[in-house]
This record gives structure tokens, sequence and C-alpha cells, in this order.
């Protein structure tokens, strides 16, 4: 069994770095600085794959330049996990922070995931911030391995299966989401995500290079999401119709 970590840096983001690896090298977790793709200041029609037109039809609005950038980013360490001969890959975000168990929780859980190959999952989110419509598989010290049915939506930490990182690859001819959206949609429909709780990465409480600032993006995500009703509209649409797909998994596993 084979496990690589990314963690994902902007160049230039030296404190970033620092500070994650820090954190990394004190638990002993072996990893590689992936560099990340800026979407800042460039053009929206600069993005080969982006459909605007489907973006509008799903979040009712344009996707903002740096969230095309952090797409992509996902992405790139995606398609270069393939390139190898590792079973597992982690990703990591530089603006988090890590539990000081998180090689032993980690060891634990791959330990079982090899085992048990008949759970067929795609991708596992490690930082959660909440547990909903979930259901439980085993527990791995005092930390839950769940079913994922609603997928969490934040994406600091995550692991990707090689069969997972082949169908995320093969699902993304074209980008109109951002990528944690299209997570929790794209898992929710298909019931291939997990998580743990608690989570084992959680937000050192600095904003996102890779997003980029509300100051250097004159408005937030948040803010363009919740700007007039159409936009509230299609994310309640949205949500609602992930929660339809999520319940059914549940009530499926529960049977």
């Amino acid at each position: 069994m084979k496990v690589i970590t990314y963690l994902i840096n902007l160049d230039g983001s030296h404190e970033r770095l620092e500070r994650a690896s820090q954190q990394l090298d004190a638990v002993n977790w072996p990893f590689e600085r992936f560099s990340a793709v800026d979407g800042r200041g460039k053009a929206l029609t600069e993005f080969a794959n982006y459909d605007d037109q489907r973006a509008q039809q799903i979040l009712g609005r344009s996707l903002m330049n740096s969230e095309l950038g952090c797409y992509l980013s996902h992405y790139g360490c995606v398609e270069k996990f393939l390139s190898t001969d590792a079973d597992y890959l982690v990703v990591l975000e530089d603006d988090m922070k890590i539990n000081s168990d998180f090689k032993k929780k980690l060891d634990s859980m791959f330990e079982y995931l090899n085992q048990h190959k008949e759970l067929d999952w795609y991708l596992i989110n490690i930082a959660a911030k909440k547990k909903k419509l979930a259901k439980d598989i085993t527990q791995i010290k005092d930390m839950s391995l769940w079913h994922a049915f609603y997928f969490p939506i934040r994406g600091l930490g995550l692991i990707w299966s090689r069969q997972g990182a082949q169908a995320f690859v093969d699902a993304t001819k074209t980008i109109h989401m951002p990528v944690d959206i299209f997570f929790q949609t794209w898992l929710s429909k298909n019931g291939k995500g997990l998580g743990v709780w608690p989570a084992l990465v959680r937000p050192a409480g600095l904003d996102s290079d890779i997003l980029g600032t509300v100051a250097s993006q004159g408005v937030s995500r948040k803010d363009k999401e919740n700007r007039g009703l159409s936009h509230g509209l299609k994310k309640q649409k949205r949500m609602w119709r992930d929660r339809y797909y999520a319940i059914n998994h549940l009530f499926f596993h529960s049977r």
C-alpha cells in the first residue's frame, strides 16, 4: 500500500508553506508541495474548459477566476496522482491545521480501507465542519469513519482512491461550479463519499490564498451567492437536490 500527499500552495506564499510544513514534519508525515494554479487577475475567457452558461444556469452567477484556479489546482493534484503507482492520495490546502494524532489515525484508517475494498469509495473528507445524513462504517480509535451521503463542503483535507480520482477526471469535461460544490453534488448523487468525525484537519483561520480575499476580489463567494433572488433560489434548489440524493442513499443503506 502506497500513500502520497500533495500540499497545495501558491508560489510566493512562503509563510503558509512554512507553517504547514512544520505541522506535517512534526508528525512525521511526508508530503510534496503542489504549485497551485493562480487564477487571480485572469479573465474568465482565459480558462479553456470553463462553461459560463452552465454556471449561470446552476449557480445563477459566473465563477470567480480564483475559484477556477482552486478547481484546477485540485484537478492537477488528481491528474498527477494518476500518473504515479500510489494507491491513495491525500490532498491538503496550506491554510490548514492538523491534529497531533493526524498520522496515527490516518495510518489506522488506511490499514482498514486496504482491508475492506468492498467499500467502493471515491473521496474522503477529513475536514468536515458538520456530519449530516451519514451512516457510520467503523470506529478508528476515537474517530468514526462514515458514509458521507451529503458530502461536506469543506475541501481543506481530502483523500482519493485511484478509482475515485479516475472518475473525477472522467466527469470533469467542463468546469461550471466551484470544486467543493462539485464534490458535494457529484458525491451526494453517486453515494461514494466518506467522511471522518471529529475532523482531522481544520482551518487555520487564514483567508485562502487560492480563492483570494474580499479585498483582492472585491466581493466574496458568499456575497455573490446571496446577492439577488435568482442566485438564492438556484442555491436552494441545488442544495435540496443534493439532500434528496443523500436521503435516498441513506435510506437504502439503512434497510
